[in-house]
């Protein structure tokens, strides 16, 4: 589905008409995966992997945005394996299924305007953060425009997209205060 779609209903699982009133499928919330990958540096600097959000972005006003992360479940993966998928193909950063962990999810539908429902995960790479480096390779075309270890007390000089800097300064509060 895609432009020229019309809802139905207002709670439910939503019918969907093309525009000459053709019915399509139905609309349904998606799932979508966020990573929050984290490395520290040799003064032991916490730094967390983000993106910034290319021309190709399906969300023109997020263009120059930085995110986590994230992106949608496919057909016979699990969560974590999306999670994965989506920080090689985003990043070129490999993730062990060892060192990644589930620590939520958020499925209010208020808090995105796409409705989906979001698990979220938190990935520590074991070596320094001078050790990765990063491939745009496996990106939709220009989905992402560039990548960066961003310090974590400096989150909030920058502008993020899905109010990422709030879920990361949560996780860093309720996860990195307790090591």
């Amino acid at each position: 589905m895609g432009q020229n779609v019309e809802a139905v209903g207002e709670f439910k699982n939503q019918p969907a008409y093309d525009k000459n009133g053709k019915f399509i499928g139905w609309i349904s919330r998606a799932i979508a995966c966020l990573n929050m990958v984290f490395c520290f540096d040799d003064n032991m600097n916490l730094y967390v992997l983000a993106s910034q959000r290319g021309i190709g972005t399906p969300d023109p006003e997020l263009v120059g945005a930085w995110n986590c992360v994230t992106g949608y479940l496919d057909y016979m993966e699990t969560t974590a394996q999306a999670a994965i998928r989506e920080t090689r193909e985003e990043t070129g950063i490999e993730i062990s299924e060892n060192d990644i962990f589930r620590i939520g999810i958020n499925d209010d539908p208020n808090s995105d305007k796409r409705q989906n429902v979001c698990f979220r995960f938190v990935s520590l790479l074991p070596n320094n953060v001078n050790d990765y480096t990063f491939n745009k390779d496996g990106n939709e075309k220009d989905e992402v425009g560039d990548i960066k270890w961003i310090n974590i007390d400096n989150i909030d000089n920058y502008t993020w997209a899905f109010n990422h800097n709030e879920i990361l300064k949560e996780t860093v509060k309720n996860i990195f205060d307790l090591i």
